[in-house]
């Protein structure tokens, strides 16, 4: 047993022997990397190392929390976080910590990710690519981050449990012209998988299709979504599907089990699988992580749970903890039964939106909203794209949108970036009909 383990595992026993309740701890050794970059030129590279304890207590229903660092002054953190609790109101919502003892999944982090130092070489492969579709005069800029993650959890109420867990996310954006950009990413967990030249291609062959931009004219259009734009709303959608999100009403999901509520060839699922960048082999509470389909063939078959939430809606937790909010891990839409080629072939006339952001709700439990495309915005004409459009804003419904879904593409990108697309997901080219486009006001 590792020496970490054995240091988590006496804080448990420290606020058990308080009297505590329920007590959960959680250590987590991080190494991080982050370059950034603009102007075709790498700014800055920083490394830095994260030793923290995340400890969770509860008394009677009081639920605390607080971080303990490098396992210093560990006794008086937890008691002092005891007399926390001690003097908090009572959650009526809380209902416990998952029960048990667990076989986990066996952590895939990738070990190069431990020990990479030199990211440089992958944004400069990133930069020449998109150099090379949009011309030596594209200025390209953005972040390349990566980490690898020792974690130990232990909870008074029998999980124990490690994890490894590792990712490298790239973000990058072109402008061909001030008014011509485009964007890409790649994220992976794994070194061997990434592949940033797919990124800096993208966001360089969007710049490129860009220029000669003009005012884009409201109405109804059949849309293509882009990965990184239909990314963004799979992100939203996972979030509302939250128990949490649903019992304080900020879902569209409300009373909707069992109903439909998109197309029919929609499938969403939460899955923490091994390519993705927010791999989990247990939750916040020690729980194994699992697939949960949570749309199915455009019904809506299951919230995702905590144990406090699951007692509350009389079912099981989905291993999704959050102490106190469930979250989704990593939303997949299921692949339809036509290439991005097909798909495009479709659109007699519509526009394909590539990438988005300010997305806002009017009203989060009807599921109004409007967002705001970011980067290319493209008018097709019988399946070809002819102009490049701006100043359009999408301003619809959510449910419309999910059953106004006509195409899904075979392929799928793994998208996660910090601004909008969070939680990450594997999201297809989509096409939506009948959607409604107006100008900024």
């Amino acid at each position: 047993m590792s020496e970490v383990l054995t240091k988590t595992q006496e804080i448990v026993k420290e606020g058990m022997t308080l009297g505590a309740d329920e007590v959960l701890a959680k250590t987590t050794f991080g190494r991080y990397r982050q370059t950034r970059f603009s102007n075709n030129q790498i700014d800055i590279t920083v490394a830095w190392n994260d030793y923290v304890t995340d400890v969770t207590l509860a008394w009677k229903k009081r639920l605390v929390s607080t971080q303990v660092r490098d396992f210093q002054n560990t006794s008086s953190i937890v008691k002092r976080l005891f007399e926390l609790a001690k003097v908090s109101k009572e959650n009526p919502t809380y209902g416990g910590i998952a029960k048990g003892t667990f076989e986990y999944s066996k952590p895939t982090a990738d070990e190069s990710l431990r020990e990479l130092e030199t990211p440089s070489e992958y944004v400069l492969e990133a930069i020449e690519a998109a150099k090379k579709e949009a011309g030596e005069e594209v200025n390209a800029g953005g972040t390349l981050f990566t980490k690898y993650e020792d974690v130990y959890l232990v909870s008074s109420q029998g999980p124990i449990g490690q994890d490894e867990r590792s990712a490298i996310e790239l973000s990058i954006r072109a402008f061909s012209r001030i008014d011509a950009s485009g964007h890409g990413v790649e994220c992976c967990s794994s070194l061997k998988d990434f592949k940033p030249a797919r990124a800096g291609e993208k966001a360089g062959r969007i710049a490129k299709l860009a220029r000669n931009v003009k005012q884009g004219e409201e109405g109804k259009y059949d849309i293509i979504f882009d990965p990184l734009f239909f990314g963004s709303m799979l992100a939203t959608w996972g979030s509302m599907a939250s128990a949490f999100s649903v019992m304080i009403k900020l879902s569209v999901f409300v009373d909707k089990l069992g109903k439909k509520v998109g197309s029919d060839i929609v499938t969403l699922r939460d899955n923490p699988a091994r390519y993705c960048v927010s791999n989990h082999v247990f939750d916040d509470e020690g729980f194994p992580t699992q697939e949960n389909i949570f749309i199915d063939r455009g019904i809506l078959k299951t919230y995702l749970h905590n144990t406090s939430t699951a007692k509350i809606f009389k079912t099981q937790t989905t291993g999704n903890a959050g102490l106190v909010q469930p979250a989704a891990w990593n939303i997949e839409m299921d692949p339809g039964d036509l290439s991005k080629d097909e798909l495009f072939k479709e659109v007699k006339r519509g526009l394909y939106l590539t990438n988005t952001w300010y997305t806002r709700f009017q009203n989060y439990a009807t599921g109004d909203f409007s967002t705001i495309p970011r980067d290319g915005i493209f008018l097709i004409e019988n399946g070809e794209i002819k102009q490049s459009l701006k100043d359009l804003r999408l301003s619809d419904n959510v449910l419309r949108l999910l059953n106004q879904i006509k195409g899904i593409s075979k392929e799928r990108q793994h998208v996660h970036w910090w601004l909008e697309a969070d939680p990450p997901s594997l999201s297809p080219y989509v096409l939506a009909e009948d959607i409604q486009m107006t100008r900024p006001k």
